[in-house]
């Protein structure tokens, strides 16, 4: 029999919103889960980036709409990383939930956001965490288009 790795057990997570009421209460119900152990925040798209290339981040959960760099902006960049923390949209519209999907998204919350939907969120994002770590590196994945390092070139 084969042993099972360890499973991921808390998540580092960075809340992007340039609504402070908005963001705070996102950060104070990620609190409430036992499997998140830390929480950034973020004002906008640009602060985010920032922060996701000083601080190693396993999730991000963002606004949509937001003056900048916007949400799906954001998260066109990040799926150029190498490695890239799983996006969560968190928005008060529902139009943008193909596209958020075509991004790779892992959930899509509608504000005002429940306690039971967050926990469903952060379930996925383990989910998702533990296949990432079973698939095996594509070859050539650090290749053209990625960004690694702490430089990115924000052409969306």
């Amino acid at each position: 029999m084969v042993p099972m790795p360890p499973r991921p057990t808390a998540l580092t997570v960075l809340v992007v919103d340039d609504e402070t009421p908005a963001r705070s209460e996102m950060a104070w119900l990620l609190e409430q889960d036992e499997r998140i152990a830390t929480i950034h925040q973020a004002a906008s798209g640009g602060e985010a980036l920032d922060l996701l290339h000083s601080t190693p981040i396993d999730v991000v959960f963002s606004d949509i709409s937001m003056p900048g760099l916007d949400g799906m902006q954001l998260a066109r960049v990040i799926r150029r990383f190498s490695e890239r923390p799983q996006v969560v949209f968190v928005t008060a519209h529902d139009s943008h939930a193909v596209d958020a999907f075509d991004l790779d998204a892992v959930d899509y919350l509608m504000k005002p956001v429940r306690p039971e939907r967050i926990g469903e969120a952060v379930r996925r994002c383990l989910a998702a965490t533990e296949l990432r770590e079973e698939e095996p590196a594509a070859p050539g994945a650090a290749g053209e288009g990625v960004v690694s390092g702490n430089a990115v070139d924000v052409d969306v």
